[in-house]
């Protein structure tokens, strides 16, 4: 249970620095109810935290319970992170600010570094998430997560992709 809750741990202090928060802010805001050593314990996976404290907790960072607990077994659960993810630049604007801009600008620097700019979603590679999640920072999981729950991704074979060729597939060629 050790390390099961150490990762659970890392999730608590992961979503609090997300927010901008010191363990003594979390304290205030939750009325006391978390002191911020008991809360410092359970991030270093020292204690094992209630279901009540749990959901104590998720209740004041806002999100399920389930964000706060790690993935059960290795190969289960979720699958793999696919090697490169669509960001729908459409869905930024719906965004709070806090959220949005770090992104944004990360996605303005992809943008410029590719020269692509004409497509309505930047392609995001494992490496580009490591590097927004040193940014947020939080776990690239962790971030991919937050990214899903704001709806940004575009995926799914049935959805748009960002056009490369400068013909249609089944134009005839000039060569022939």
């Amino acid at each position: 249970m050790n390390g099961y809750s150490r990762k659970v741990g890392a999730r608590l202090r992961s979503l609090r620095k997300q927010r901008g928060l010191t363990l003594q802010q979390v304290e205030v805001l939750s009325s006391k109810r978390l002191k911020g050593s008991l809360l410092a314990a359970y991030e270093r996976g020292d204690r094992n935290i209630s279901v009540t404290r749990l959901h104590q907790i998720a209740t004041l960072y806002s999100v399920p319970v389930t964000q706060l607990l790690p993935e059960e077994l290795e190969g289960a659960g979720e699958p793999a992170l696919p090697p490169k993810l669509a960001i729908d630049l459409s869905q930024l604007q719906g965004l709070p600010e806090r959220q949005g801009s770090i992104l944004a600008r990360h996605l303005a620097r992809l943008q410029q570094q590719r020269q692509d700019f004409n497509t309505p979603v930047v392609t995001f590679r494992q490496d580009d998430l490591e590097q927004l999640a040193a940014a947020y920072k939080t776990t690239p999981e962790m971030l991919r997560r937050s990214l899903h729950e704001w709806g940004v991704f575009r995926t799914g074979p049935g959805q748009p992709r960002p056009e490369v060729e400068r013909q249609p597939p089944d134009a005839p060629s000039s060569g022939g």
